[in-house]
C-alpha cells in the first residue's frame, strides 16, 4: 500500500494539522505517504482560489463577456447559425484578444486583433463567423466557473481518519441571496404580483419600451401578463386581444413576450417564464413581425428565426430551433403549421401567438387542430376582427384558448345557443324568453370577459391626426348600362339558382363597374353574350379618379390607391404611367423581402407620388404614413376587409391631416355591396368569408336579383334607402332612426342572428333601411350641383368648380363624416 523500502523501520504518516494546510503546496499532496484524498475542499482553498482566479479575470476592468452565435466559414449565400456559446474579449496594449467558447465551454478559437472588431458585425475568427448577442454582467459571466474550476484543481485535502471530526465546518449553509429584479428603476412599470404569494420578484416592464407605451397600451400589456400568467381567476392562460385597428397590438405583444422571456416573479425558478416562442401570422405579415421585433428590441435582445425563405431548409430550421438556444422566436405562417407540424411537435414551446386569430373560428381548421395538438399552455390571439356571428365560432375560439372555460359542445348549445337564439329571434315576443336569454347572455359574458380585451380606435383621437370619410357615387356610362342590360338579357342571367353561376355574375357586375375594358379577357362574359358590344376603358369610376389624382398630386401630397384585384391593379398603373407620374405597386406577387422596401420607399422617397396597393395582399400590417390621401377604388364583402386597407394612412406616425375616399358605381352592385356593408354585424361569417364559394347563398332568390338591378334614375340609391328629407347642402344629418327604441324587436337580434334567418326578415320588418339609417346617421349629405364649394376638401371643391365639369360632375352624390363624431362602421 505504501512505498517503504525492505529492512527500514516503520515510520507511520505524519498527520496533517489544520494549520498545516495554509502552507502545503497543492501540487504536493498527492504525494504524501500515508495521506487520504477527502470528499470536499479544504475549508480555507476556495477563497484563495477564487481571489487567485479573480486577480487573474476581472482585475482588469477592460475584460467583457458576450453571448455568441456562430457558424462555420461557408459561401452559401443563404447563411444560417449552427449553434451558439461565450466570447470573452480583453482589451491589450495592441488592440484586443477574443476567446470564442461553445455551450458546453470548449475553447473553439482565439485571435489578437489590432484594433477592436466591429462589434455590431460578423466577425470572423479562425474557422469561424460570429455575431455579438448579449453582454454579460459580472454575475452571469465565467467568474463564478473559473472559480468553482481552481478550487477543484486544488486535490482534495489530505488528512488522517481519526482527525476529521476535529475540523470546522467551513461551507456554511448560509440562504442565497433572494434574485432581485431585473430593473431597479421601474417600479411604475411594475406588473401584478402573483396572487396569495408572500414573497416574489418584482416583474417589470423595460423602461426603454415602457417610456414609449401609451397609456391604453400599457393596461394592454398588463392583461396580457395576467392571463398569461393566470392571475385572473379563470381556468387557464390564454387571452384575446381584440382591440380595433391602429392600437398597437404588436407592440404590446412584443412587450410582453420580452418581459416573459428575461424574468420570472417566482423566487424559487431560476429560470424566465418563457423560453420559446411560436407566432403564427399570415404569411403577408412575416416580414413585418421581424421588423417589429427589431425596431423595438433592437439586434442583440431577441433571435428570430423567420420560414419565409424559399432557399432555406424549413424541417431542420425548426428542428435546429428547438436543440439550439441560439433563437428564442419563430415566426411561421399558417399554411406551415400543416406542413411542418411534426418538427413543430418537437419544440417545447412555452408561448402561442396567433395573429389575424379570426381565422381559427372554425373547429374543423386543420391549423387550429394542429396547434391545439402542440399543447401550449400560453396563448394570445390576436384579431381586429373579433367574432360575433355565431355562437358555435365563439365557442370554438374560447375552447382553443382556455379549455376549460365553457362545457362541452353539446351542453354548450344547450345551456347556451338555444335560449340565446330563442330570445333574439325577431318574431318572439315572449317576455319569459327574452328575459331569460339575456340572462344566459349575461352568463356566458361573466365567464369569458376576463381574458377579452377590446378597445375602439376612439382612444386614439388624441395622438392621431383629423380623418375625413368620403363618399363618392359616381354615374355609369352609357357603355356600362348596355352591358349590364346585355347580361340580364341573356339565359344564363335565368339561372340563378345555381350558386356558381351567381357568384359568376356578381363579378362580372362588379368588372363593369371597375372598367368594361376588364370583360376583354373574361370567358364567362363571351360565352352569355355575342360580344357585338365594343369594350373600351372608361367608366364612371375612372372618369372620376382621374381628377382626384391629378388635383391630389397637384397639392404635392402623396396617394394610396387601394383595389380587390390584380387585373384593376393592371389597369390603374396603366392610367398612372399615363399621368406620367411615380408610382409603386405592391400585391400578391410581391416577394417578401421587397415589401418592407418599397413601404420605406415609399415613406421616404418625394418624388413617388402614388402606391398602389392589393387590399388583399396589403390590407394589414402596412404602415404608409407617407401619404395623407387614400382611395378605395372599389369594394369587398367583407366590410374588415375594406376598413384595414382604409387604416394604411391614418396611423401612429401621422403629420398631416386624412382623406380617405371610397367610389361607388350609382344604382348598381358597388351600392348594393356597400348596403350590405352596413348591416355587417346583422349578417352571418359566410357572407363575410374570403371563400368565394359562400357569398352567394346567403341571399334568396329575390335578394340575388335586387344585386343585378340598376337603378339608372336615382343619384345615390344608399341616400334614397335612407329616406332623408334634407336638401342636399350638407347642413343636415340623416334623420335618427327608431331602431334604439325597446319596442323594435329587430334591433335585438343583434349578432346572434344568422344571416339565413335575417334575410327572411329583411322585407317584413324593413330592417334594412334601419340598419343604413344607423349606420350612417352622421354623415352630412351633399347634391353637387348644389355645392361648388365644400369647406371640408379643398381636392373635391376644385374639381366641383373646374369649368371642364359644368354641364355634368363626375359625382351624383356626396356623403361626409370627420373624425370628430364616433365611427359607426365598427369592426
Amino acid at each position: 500500500m505504501h512505498n517503504i523500502k525492505p529492512n527500514a523501520p516503520f515510520k507511520p504518516p505524519r498527520l496533517l494539522k489544520e494549520g498545516d494546510i495554509q502552507n502545503l503546496p497543492s501540487r504536493d499532496l498527492p504525494k504524501r505517504a500515508g495521506a487520504v484524498l477527502a470528499k470536499r475542499p479544504p475549508p480555507n482553498i476556495a477563497p484563495v482560489a477564487a481571489k487567485r482566479a479573480k486577480s487573474e479575470t476581472t482585475d482588469d476592468s477592460s475584460i467583457s463577456r458576450w453571448t455568441i452565435q456562430w457558424r462555420k466559414k461557408t459561401n452559401k449565400k443563404n447563411k444560417s447559425w449552427d449553434g451558439d456559446g461565450f466570447a470573452t474579449v480583453k482589451s491589450t496594449a495592441f488592440g484586443c484578444e477574443m476567446v470564442v467558447k461553445n455551450s458546453d465551454g470548449k475553447v473553439m478559437s482565439k485571435k489578437s486583433f489590432n484594433s477592436g472588431p466591429d462589434l455590431d458585425d460578423v466577425i470572423p475568427i479562425g474557422g469561424y463567423e460570429i455575431i455579438l448577442d448579449e453582454k454579460l454582467s459580472q454575475e452571469g459571466s465565467d467568474v463564478t466557473s473559473d472559480v468553482n474550476k481552481t478550487a477543484i484543481e486544488v486535490e482534495e485535502v489530505i488528512v488522517a481518519p481519526k482527525v476529521v471530526e476535529q475540523f470546522k465546518k467551513v461551507v456554511h449553509d448560509a440562504s442565497p441571496e433572494p434574485r432581485k429584479p431585473l430593473y431597479d428603476d421601474a417600479d411604475k412599470f411594475t406588473l401584478t404580483p402573483p396572487p396569495g404569494l408572500s414573497s416574489h420578484v418584482p416583474v417589470r416592464i423595460d423602461p426603454i419600451l415602457a417610456s414609449k407605451l401609451r397609456p391604453h397600451q400599457l393596461e394592454g400589456v398588463t392583461f396580457l401578463y395576467e392571463c398569461l400568467m393566470g392571475f385572473r381567476n379563470f381556468k387557464g392562460n390564454g387571452c384575446l386581444l381584440a382591440d380595433e385597428m391602429g392600437l398597437g397590438k404588436t407592440l404590446m405583444t412584443i412587450t410582453t413576450i420580452w418581459t416573459l422571456l428575461k424574468q420570472n416573479p417566482y423566487p424559487d425558478q431560476k429560470k424566465p417564464i418563457v423560453n420559446k416562442v411560436l407566432v403564427v401570422c399570415p404569411v403577408t405579415l412575416i416580414n413585418n413581425w421581424r421588423e417589429e421585433f427589431k425596431k423595438w428590441l433592437g439586434l442583440n435582445k431577441v433571435n428570430v428565426l423567420t420560414l419565409n425563405n424559399p432557399m432555406s431548409d424549413d424541417k431542420r430550421d425548426i428542428v435546429n430551433f428547438g436543440k439550439l438556444n441560439v433563437y428564442q422566436v419563430l415566426i411561421i405562417n399558417y399554411e406551415k403549421v400543416l406542413a411542418h407540424r411534426e418538427e413543430l411537435s418537437t419544440v417545447p414551446f412555452d408561448l402561442l401567438v396567433c395573429d389575424e386569430g379570426h381565422r381559427l373560428k372554425n373547429s374543423a381548421n386543420k391549423v387550429m387542430i394542429n396547434l391545439t395538438k402542440l399543447n401550449i399552455a400560453k396563448k394570445i390571439v390576436l384579431t381586429g376582427t373579433p367574432i360575433q356571428n355565431y355562437l358555435t365560432e365563439f365557442y370554438t375560439l374560447v375552447s382553443f384558448l382556455n379549455p376549460h372555460v365553457l362545457p362541452d359542445t353539446k351542453t354548450f348549445q344547450k345551456e347556451f345557443v338555444n335560449p340565446i337564439t330563442r330570445a333574439r329571434d325577431v318574431n318572439c315576443f315572449n317576455e319569459e324568453i327574452k328575459k331569460q336569454g339575456e340572462e344566459v347572455s349575461q352568463r356566458l359574458i361573466s365567464l369569458t370577459h376576463k381574458f377579452i380585451l377590446r378597445r375602439t380606435q376612439a382612444i386614439l383621437e388624441n395622438y392621431l391626426t383629423n380623418k375625413t370619410d368620403i363618399l363618392l357615387f359616381v354615374p355609369p356610362t352609357q357603355l356600362q348600362l348596355d352591358l349590364f342590360d346585355s347580361i340580364k338579357r341573356s339565359q344564363k342571367f335565368q339561372d340563378l339558382d345555381s350558386g356558381a353561376i351567381s357568384l359568376s355574375l356578381i363579378n362580372l357586375f362588379r368588372k363593369i363597374c371597375n372598367s368594361p375594358s376588364l370583360l376583354a379577357s373574361d370567358d364567362f362574359y363571351k360565352s352569355i353574350t355575342d360580344g357585338s358590344l365594343k369594350l373600351s376603358t372608361s367608366s364612371g369610376k375612372l372618369n372620376a379618379l382621374i381628377p382626384l389624382i391629378l388635383e391630389i398630386t397637384a397639392q404635392k401630397e402623396k396617394l394610396v390607391l387601394i383595389s380587390n384585384y390584380t387585373t384593376t391593379l393592371d389597369l390603374l398603373e396603366t392610367v398612372i404611367k399615363k399621368l406620367n407620374l411615380q408610382f409603386l405597386r405592391l400585391d400578391g406577387s410581391t416577394p417578401n423581402n421587397m415589401r418592407g422596401k418599397l413601404v420605406n420607399r415609399f415613406n421616404e422617397d418625394d418624388s413617388v407620388s402614388v402606391f398602389l396597393l392589393s387590399s388583399k395582399s396589403g390590407g394589414t400590417g402596412i404602415n404608409l404614413i407617407g401619404a395623407s390621401r387614400l382611395i378605395l377604388y372599389d369594394n369587398d364583402w367583407n366590410p374588415s376587409t375594406d376598413l384595414q386597407s382604409m387604416s394604411r394612412i391614418h396611423r401612429d406616425g401621422q403629420q398631416k391631416p386624412c382623406y380617405i375616399y371610397r367610389l361607388f358605381t350609382t344604382g348598381c352592385i358597388d351600392e348594393k355591396i356597400f348596403q350590405r356593408q352596413l348591416m355587417k354585424n346583422k349578417l352571418s361569417s359566410k357572407f363575410l368569408d374570403n371563400d368565394s364559394s359562400s357569398k352567394s347563398d346567403v341571399f334568396d332568390y329575390s335578394d340575388l336579383k335586387n344585386l343585378f338591378e340598376i337603378d339608372s334614375g336615382t343619384a345615390s340609391n344608399t341616400h334614397d334607402l335612407l329616406g332623408c328629407s334634407c336638401a342636399g347642402d350638407g347642413f343636415m344629418l340623416s334623420q335618427k332612426c327608431d331602431s334604439d327604441s325597446d319596442d323594435d324587436q329587430t334591433t335585438t337580434t343583434k349578432e346572434w342572428m344568422s344571416a339565413a334567418e335575417l334575410q327572411e326578415n329583411l322585407n317584413k320588418t324593413g330592417y334594412q333601411t334601419k340598419a343604413v339609417k344607423k349606420a350612417l346617421n352622421d354623415y352630412h349629405h351633399y347634391a353637387p350641383e348644389l355645392n361648388q364649394n365644400l369647406e371640408f376638401d379643398s381636392v373635391i371643391s376644385r374639381i366641383l368648380s373646374n369649368k371642364l365639369f359644368k354641364n355634368k360632375s363626375p359625382f351624383t352624390y356626396i356623403m361626409q363624416k370627420s373624425n370628430d363624431a364616433p365611427s359607426t362602421i365598427d369592426n
